[in-house]
């Protein structure tokens, strides 16, 4: 019987960038109108490919994930989104540093 061999890895095309945040419940309401704006900023960025971002309204945490082409753009710069950035203090938000993970083939 012939034993199969993995494959070699080959590059990775597509990086993911993980942002955890949190927001007061009560303005909640008040992160989703400012929601659309930031998601616009993060999709004029280079190397960008597509955005996913959710939250928990009961207790205001909230998901961002990002795909990228590569890691350096994955890795972008918050002050890249400065404009955007100022809304989201402004409602309170909290954001954790980003988790980036390389995305499987």
């Amino acid at each position: 019987m012939r034993t199969s061999r993995a494959e070699p890895v080959q590059a990775v095309g597509k990086y993911m960038r993980v942002t955890r945040g949190r927001v007061d419940p009560g303005r909640y309401d008040e992160l989703l109108v400012v929601a659309p704006d930031v998601i616009a900023a993060i999709t004029r960025l280079p190397g960008y490919q597509q955005i996913v971002a959710g939250g928990d309204r009961t207790d205001g945490r909230t998901i961002a994930v990002s795909t990228f082409d590569t890691e350096e753009h994955a890795r972008f710069s918050r002050d890249a989104l400065s404009d955007v950035m100022s809304k989201l203090q402004a409602v309170g938000a909290q954001l954790d540093p980003p988790d980036i993970f390389e995305v499987f083939p």
